[in-house]
């Protein structure tokens, strides 16, 4: 060991009776320890949010999708399909037909709302989509779309919201309101527009949790959509993969290999503004928190000034018996150091506690009525905790070079002339 380390040890733990600087010593490794600790809780409960939130978006929703530009109808679904499920990394693909209508209700104050449709394929698109997790009805997560007993009409899913605002379950009628009409525009402006009603029965609701869908959508059976909306084929085709991240390079792979007139998008392209706030909002927070690590750093600078006043006589004579000004400086640059390591390592290991304590059993809850889940979620990532131990270990690091400076420039006469 060498002798700056030494000493470096030797004046941590005070031998003073009052012990002054052993409690201002452990002061300033608690400080580091509760920056610590909240920088690496608060990102982890910002990183399950974030990824609750994209779960819950773009899992009932497409990794990748397909369309073809303008809006056209893909006509060769199947070949398409066909050659989708046989790219690495593609899970699961199915066909969507979507459009854009007017549901009503048959109630005595008939209700009327906007809603985007979606036919789909019981079989296919439970491999795509998170949606058949939510059905409220059916815990097998099973689509009913055949007409119910003692009915003649098709089944169709509404959104929670949705039903609730148009009063609506289980068991009552709707009507979708088509407006494709096989008249010129001419025609139409003379003779007005008839639109064409298409009654279903509800089945069953889902509640994702996400308002967007839960307010906005409704699924019926995808032949019962190309009836309704007069097209053929499938307005989309819905790509799930394996891992998220490789959405970019699946989507680069099928644009190269479909080409025009086939449109490719991913998840990252459906949302992006969200994400980015997401992203600029851990950024805020790591900032934000960090404050707390560098106000221990003025702390530990504080216990170092104060070190070198208290200990200048010894300076003087360490000096004398030949030490250089760069071992004395290191004695207080490791001073710092050792505050700064044991304090972010401790902080990690209780951030670490928590998080794993809170992931296993839920202890802080939330209400479940305002938010989309019912405790508090966390996500511990390795980067988030190496981000955070290294830039703690800097900053008390630079906090020590400073005071160190001081007392490596002690000159040796200066330093022992009051020695009584």
């Amino acid at each position: 060991m060498s002798y700056e380390l030494f000493i470096a040890r030797r004046y941590l733990k005070s031998k003073q009776r009052s012990g002054f600087l052993s409690v201002i010593s452990f002061i300033a490794v608690g400080g580091v320890i509760l920056g610590v600790a909240a920088l690496v809780i608060m990102l982890s409960v910002t990183n399950g949010f974030s990824g609750e939130v994209k779960n819950r978006l773009i899992g009932m929703n497409a990794h990748v999708s397909i369309s073809r530009y303008h809006g056209a109808p893909i006509e060769r679904a199947d070949t398409l399909l066909s050659h989708v499920v046989g790219v690495p990394g593609v899970l699961g693909a199915a066909p969507i037909v979507e459009g854009k209508l007017i549901i009503a209700t048959d109630h005595e104050t008939t209700a009327t709302d906007g809603v985007i449709l979606w036919g789909i394929d019981p079989l296919t698109f439970a491999d795509i989509s998170d949606l058949p997790d939510h059905l409220q009805y059916d815990a097998d997560g099973q689509f009913h779309f055949d007409p119910p007993q003692g009915e003649q009409y098709p089944g169709i899913v509404v959104g929670a919201s949705l039903a609730n605002r148009l009063r609506i379950g289980i068991g009552d009628r709707v009507y979708l309101l088509s407006l494709l009409q096989e008249k010129s525009l001419e025609e139409m402006l003379m003779d007005g527009l008839r639109p064409k009603l298409h009654p279903f029965i509800v089945t069953d609701l889902f509640a994702s949790g996400m308002y967007y869908y839960d307010d906005t959508y409704a699924v019926i059976a995808l032949d019962d959509a190309r009836r309704v909306l007069a097209m053929e084929g499938a307005s989309s085709i819905h790509v799930r993969l394996g891992d998220l991240d490789d959405a970019t390079d699946v989507r680069h792979r099928l644009d190269s290999d479909l080409g025009y007139p086939y449109l490719v998008s991913d998840w990252t392209q459906q949302f992006p503004e969200l994400f980015h706030w997401m992203e600029l909002e851990k950024i805020v927070i790591f900032t934000a928190l960090s404050l707390i690590i560098v106000v221990a750093a003025f702390n530990i600078m504080s216990i170092l000034t104060m070190s070198i006043l208290i200990k200048t006589p010894e300076i003087g004579i360490l000096r004398a018996m030949g030490a250089r000004a760069k071992g004395i400086g290191r004695v207080f640059v490791f001073q710092g150091l050792f505050i700064g390591v044991f304090g972010t390592a401790l902080g990690c290991l209780i951030g670490l506690a928590v998080c794993v304590v809170q992931d296993r059993f839920q202890i802080v809850t939330i209400p479940s009525d305002i938010y989309i889940i019912s405790s508090l979620p966390v996500d511990m990532q390795p980067l988030d905790f190496l981000a955070v131990s290294t830039m703690s270990v800097i900053v008390c690091l630079l906090a020590a070079t400073i005071p160190a400076r001081r007392a490596a420039s002690l000159e040796p006469v200066e330093a022992i002339r009051y020695i009584m």
